[in-house]
């Protein structure tokens, strides 16, 4: 071979080199973009599970406010909305949907849950529809009063099965903690409502009591668990401003609605203007704990 010849296959040789090297860039690049969006993905399925949790308990604490009279038009549409929205989530988490097109539920737990979830539903989606166009059978009553936590449980298991998807020892894996924990806030906003409202109307009281005093402490710790963050439970903080500002303003509403809510758990008589003055703040404190779930959906 000729010193030209030479030249020319070192030269082939070093082009060979950089283009191997670049294509392993490009699939590096690659598996990172593909980490990244599937972690989205699992932070988007756990945030659409989790919102089940909170239409559950919107569903009934709509149909505690339509039973006791307290805007009760208003409720009848915000409880057929929730049951309408529910139904069609259910869908989607089993199979795929939505404008970012979420893929198909495969995991066998998650779809053994949906199907006891949807069990669950059945009977007390009806009976919620019936009790917001004022059909107030006792069967009916009991039926929402009796079902929701049930209900709520198996899309608690749910949310906590999605999430198990992902490894919790990871970066990754903390933000989809912080997102179930924040999803968890907007589902304890109504749930919150829901039973001050069958205490004021004398449901089961002194068990409604002791839920409503377990529900504050969890709203409470939770709300201050986000505000800081914690390495040991896998809690990120506030990553940005934009969060710091909606957590105040969570904060803000919460610290609003609590003297009344403390009405219901000291013994304290609870009338109907009580029962106004807290479905006042139904769609502030659950539109602010929304707004926090969205502060780490968008990392």
């Amino acid at each position: 071979m000729n010193r030209q010849g030479w030249h020319l296959m070192r030269i082939l040789s070093v082009l060979m080199l950089l283009a191997g090297a670049l294509g392993g860039f490009g699939f590096a690049s690659a598996v990172v973009a593909q980490t990244t969006a599937s972690d989205a993905a699992l932070n988007q399925r756990i945030d659409i599970a989790g919102r089940q949790r909170m239409l559950s308990q919107r569903m009934g604490m709509a149909s505690c406010f339509v039973m006791g009279d307290v805007h009760a038009e208003r409720f009848s549409a915000v409880a057929q909305q929730a049951y309408a929205v529910f139904a069609q989530t259910q869908t989607v988490l089993r199979d795929g949907g939505t404008k970012k097109q979420l893929a198909p539920a495969r995991d066998p737990q998650v779809l053994a849950l949906l199907d006891q979830s949807d069990e669950i539903f059945d009977t007390f989606g009806r009976a919620v529809l019936q009790v917001s166009h004022q059909d107030l059978q006792s069967v009916v009553v009991a039926q929402v009063t009796e079902l929701d936590l049930p209900l709520l449980e198996r899309l608690n298991e749910t949310v906590n099965a999605i999430e198990a998807q992902g490894a919790s020892a990871t970066q990754g894996g903390a933000l989809a903690n912080t997102v179930n924990i924040a999803g968890r806030q907007r589902m304890l906003s109504q749930k919150v409502l829901k039973e001050f409202c069958y205490v004021g109307l004398g449901v089961d009281r002194i068990r409604q009591q002791k839920r409503l005093a377990a529900t504050l402490e969890l709203f409470e710790t939770s709300l201050a668990l986000l505000e800081t963050g914690s390495a040991d439970r896998g809690v990120l903080g506030p990553p940005n401003a934009r969060a710091e500002g909606r957590l105040r303003r969570a904060r803000l509403v919460w610290e609003q609605l609590l003297p009344i809510l403390r009405l219901g758990i000291a013994g304290e008589e609870v009338g109907h203007e009580d029962l106004l003055r807290v479905a006042g703040f139904s769609e502030d404190l659950l539109k602010a704990s929304q707004h926090v779930v969205a502060s780490y959906l968008k990392l």
